[in-house]
């Protein structure tokens, strides 16, 4: 594993080692940085000649010699002797130079990224040296999303960087700023090379923004499993965010895009185990959001199934604190998505109920036979380790033992396990069976179009979600 970083390059010193085309291509790159760069080689090639001739780089013709490393500080080897690429790395290590052979990770020091860069905006993919083509076609998706004037709007912070540094004094307003300044269209017409346009915008928005720091709750719906199925508006609102109160159900890869200096707070429940009770974390995100804080309240699946939503805005609504509902792809559909299926149709199933088995419907007759008689397709969250009195109570009250029944563990993610059978056969099947949690139970005949419509194949053993201990 190599560590991103990068360095000043103006009072570095570059040696290349080799002379044929390897070598030129890793003086291109360096050239776009640094133009203190020395090659020393045997021979050169005839392109590699004509560019050092063209951009006045010094070279020299010459066998190698660990005494030619002294002088430098970053080596480069690029020759197509492996013994002696070996031995100029043992050399390069002793004298604590870095050192780079080139396809050759496990003797270098550091590594070349696929760089994307426009002007003094640069970034750069690696894949540890694992597989440049790779990189490179990271890189090209760069390229196709970065606009080829970024470079206008990083001249244009820089012009502007003091005077909104002297205007807001509290980071927060700073940064929020900031963010819709590049966000909105003030960026965009810069990026566009509306200068005069973007300036006057730019300093209409700067007298009308006050230096407060202002307190915000965002309820935000992480979706499902997959991370891919995250919106554009919860990530856009996740990066904002001062503080992020987080469930147990959340991708770990969707907290990649809050801040790295924002506070994360896993909040995260398990049938049996609360790590904060729910009043716990209603004062939290209250306490945090009139301390001005921006709090992101990161939900798995939608905010507003089975979620606590009203409980959470009720703790907020009195003190009059803003707040935003951002919906999130709920596990119901999802799960039905990654099995293939819809879960409605005109042949069988018209409609759809997402429920939950609480403590009082498993002693409700009431409550089974209405869940018996219907064609309703039944989503059930939070009730797989129920499966067994809802399949006995299902059939007592005459629902067709052929109907069709599934768990999904984990759905949408690459640990998607699913257990199909009819209500009459399930038990048999997986008697005693302990779901992974979270697991959705999906009945009806709709289930029955699974095998005909599958498309993704889970096929990990694990478990893709934080698993909580007594001792958290």
């Amino acid at each position: 594993m190599f560590f991103p970083l990068f360095l000043k390059s103006q009072n570095l010193k570059f040696l290349i080692i080799g002379g044929g085309n390897i070598a030129l291509a890793k003086l291109e790159t360096i050239f776009e940085f640094s133009s203190n760069i020395t090659l020393i080689a045997k021979e050169f090639s005839k392109e590699t000649h004509e560019f050092i001739s063209h951009h006045n780089i010094k070279f020299v013709v010459t066998q190698y010699s660990s005494k030619l490393l002294e002088n430098y500080d970053i080596v480069v080897v690029a020759t197509n002797d492996k013994k002696l690429n070996q031995q100029i790395a043992n050399d390069a290590t002793l004298q604590k130079k870095l050192v780079n052979v080139v396809d050759d990770p496990s003797n270098s020091h550091f590594i070349f990224g696929a760089n994307v860069k426009r002007d003094n905006v640069v970034i750069s993919a690696s894949t540890s040296g694992i597989s440049p083509v790779l990189a490179r076609l990271i890189k090209q998706k760069i390229q196709k999303i970065l606009p080829t004037n970024i470079s206008n709007l990083n001249e244009f912070l820089t012009k502007n960087k003091d005077i909104v540094k002297n205007k807001f004094t509290n980071l927060q307003a700073r940064r929020i700023f900031w963010q819709e300044v590049i966000e909105g269209a003030i960026g965009q017409q810069i990026i566009l090379g509306n200068f005069k346009q973007g300036q006057q915008l730019f300093e209409e928005k700067l007298n009308n923004q006050n230096n407060q720091k202002k307190g915000a709750v965002y309820f935000i719906g992480a979706g499902p499993g997959d991370p891919e199925l995250i919106t554009l508006k919860a990530i856009n609102l996740l990066s904002k965010a001062d503080v992020i109160l987080y469930d147990r159900l959340v991708a770990k890869e969707i907290l990649e895009y809050a801040r790295k200096d924002a506070l994360k707070i896993n909040v995260g429940k398990t049938r049996d185990i609360h790590l904060h009770s729910q009043s716990e974390i209603n004062e939290m995100i209250k306490n945090y959001a009139l301390q001005g804080n921006i709090v992101a309240r990161l939900k798995g699946g939608d905010t507003t199934i089975f979620a606590h939503l009203t409980e959470e805005i009720d703790a907020i609504i009195a003190d009059k604190i803003p707040y935003q509902i951002v919906p999130g792809i709920t596990a119901g559909s999802a799960t039905a998505s990654y099995l293939g299926i819809a879960l409605t149709s005109r042949q069988n199933n018209k409609a759809v109920r997402f429920l939950t088995i609480y403590k009082e419907d498993l002693v409700s007759e009431e409550f089974f036979k209405d869940l018996a008689k219907t064609n309703d397709s039944l989503v059930l969250y939070m009730s797989s380790h129920n499966i067994k009195t809802i399949i006995i109570n299902l059939l007592k009250f005459n629902k067709n033992p052929q109907t069709p029944i599934v768990v999904v563990e984990q759905a949408t993610t690459q640990y998607q396990k699913n257990y199909l059978a009819s209500l009459g056969d399930f038990l048999e099947k997986f008697p005693e069976t302990n779901f992974i949690s979270p697991s959705i139970i999906i009945i009806g005949e709709v289930v029955g179009m699974h095998h005909k419509y599958q498309w993704f194949e889970g096929n990990k053993t694990g478990y893709n979600f934080l698993q909580l201990k007594n001792n958290i």
